[in-house]
């Protein structure tokens, strides 16, 4: 069952992660992200209350991420853009963001959890410190995603500063999907 709930967990880091629009319409949906997590927290509950947590995150992350199915362009236009929803959009990409920080640290404090009552051996130890690796990782990127709304003012560091959370968003991804697998093998 833990194997079943890690693969869920798998896949959906690639429709949450990845993100790439066509005509404004989402080609990997966060939806079926949040859904895969529900199912996998679902699976997982039982090895620690950390998945339960996360669940109850993840089930407003399901419905905060309807509004993120289709972003329609928006016209460029002189001074600031709100985007497509304008105030309320910042509001809930706002909550989306923190639910998003607290459902990926209870789930990373869930598999530490299930490391530490795994027993001694070494690959359980390997675990538990790769959680809180990925874990830091997740923060740090979520931060200086964050930051990029201040550095898309500076000209020139604004490009390079995108790209590298780019390359460092997909190297990530990947990082968290071999993890998934890796707790799949040994939970």
């Amino acid at each position: 069952m833990n194997k079943e709930g890690f693969n869920k967990l798998y896949w959906g880091f690639l429709f949450i992660m990845f993100d790439f629009r066509l005509a404004g319409f989402d080609i990997l949906p966060d939806i079926v992200g949040y859904i895969l997590f529900a199912m996998g927290f679902g699976l997982l509950i039982e090895s620690s209350f950390q998945f339960s947590k996360a669940k109850k995150y993840n089930f407003i992350l399901i419905f905060l991420s309807l509004f993120q199915i289709y972003e329609p362009q928006v016209q460029q236009q002189t001074g600031i853009n709100l985007g497509y929803y304008g105030a309320f959009g910042i509001i809930v990409g706002i909550g989306a963001f923190v639910l998003g920080l607290l459902t990926i640290y209870h789930l990373f404090m869930g598999i530490k959890e299930m490391a530490e009552q795994a027993g001694e051996e070494s690959v359980f130890d390997d675990i538990y410190a790769e959680a809180d690796k990925r874990w830091n990782q997740y923060l740090v990127l979520s931060i200086a995603s964050l930051a990029g709304f201040v550095v898309m003012f500076i000209p020139v560091i604004n490009l390079f500063y995108i790209m590298g959370i780019l390359i460092a968003s997909i190297a990530l991804m990947v990082a968290f999907m071999k993890f998934m697998k890796k707790c799949s093998y040994n939970f």
